[in-house]
């Protein structure tokens, strides 16, 4: 069945991975390791976690890169900020899907009206997608982070930021 399951970005971070290698593989595939864990949450109800090879974290930043030239000129004075998810006390989301496809749209106008933030798309096998809505200036940070964790640049345990938390 599938399921599409959205909310809005209140905090970023991207933590490094250290892989131990499987003692069965003899040339694990390079592009298929994990560098870095992408960490998307939502006030203190949901959290996203989406693990990264160097080439996905290649891949996403281009994505960024041809979505940029698609960006619609939002209204004078509109200022987005992202709203913490809006779960009851208690309930925890951790969301850790199989990604087999990332999507970015920037913040435009549609026949339906304004979408003021940017949109990351991150799709299953299954067809199911998780959609999370960043501001601007998470973006920079989600960008910057990639880079780092593409050029072999994230340190362990090194943390980010929140990429201008909401909270």
């Amino acid at each position: 069945m599938r399921q599409t399951i959205a909310f809005q970005a209140t905090a970023f971070d991207m933590q490094a991975v250290q892989v131990d290698g499987d003692p069965d593989e003899q040339n694990p595939d390079p592009d298929a390791v994990p560098v870095a864990v992408l960490v998307f949450q939502s006030g203190q109800n949901v959290v996203l976690t989406v693990p990264l090879s160097s080439s996905d974290a290649e891949n996403m930043m281009n994505a960024f890169t041809e979505a940029e030239p698609h960006r619609g000129q939002m209204p004078e004075g509109m200022q987005w900020e992202p709203q913490p998810s809006g779960l009851p006390e208690g309930l925890f989301w951790m969301l850790s899907p199989a990604v087999v496809g990332i999507a970015v749209t920037p913040p435009q106008n549609t026949p339906d009206g304004v979408v003021p933030h940017w949109t990351l798309a991150f799709d299953d096998p299954e067809g199911s997608q998780v959609q999370v809505a960043v501001s601007d200036a998470m973006c920079v940070q989600v960008v910057r982070s990639l880079a780092q964790a593409a050029h072999g640049e994230l340190g362990d345990g090194e943390q980010n930021g929140d990429g201008g938390s909401a909270e």
